[in-house]
């Protein structure tokens, strides 16, 4: 074998060895779920019915996920939601309509 062959079989060789392991991170997060949230939040609220994002849990392994609450159940808002954001499942759940609340502090009602 000529030193040439031995470099291209030895590169080869590592692009095998880490494939497997390229495939295993496709389908999961490499960034921290505050951070897709914050990289996602503005996108997931311009969709219609959508009134509000944040970090939850799924299943009894309690596996971070971004849920997107929704004014009403709504088919044509539900398939513009992504079903995976960057390794997170996107999960819709209907809330309802969200009001702010005033603040209360000293002297004020609520």
């Amino acid at each position: 074998m000529t030193l040439v062959s031995v470099i291209i079989f030895v590169f080869l060789l590592s692009l095998l060895a880490t494939y497997p392991q390229a495939m295993a991170q496709n389908g999961s997060p490499n960034r921290d779920i505050n951070a897709v949230l914050a990289a996602h939040d503005k996108e997931l609220l311009a969709i219609p019915d959508v009134v509000g994002v944040h970090v939850g849990s799924i299943g009894n392994e309690r596996r971070l996920c971004l849920k997107v609450m929704l004014a009403r159940a709504n088919p044509e808002s539900e398939r513009k939601i992504p079903p995976m954001i960057e390794g997170y499942r996107g999960v819709t759940e209907v809330t309802g309509e969200i009001q702010a609340r005033g603040r209360s502090g000293p002297g004020q009602k609520r």
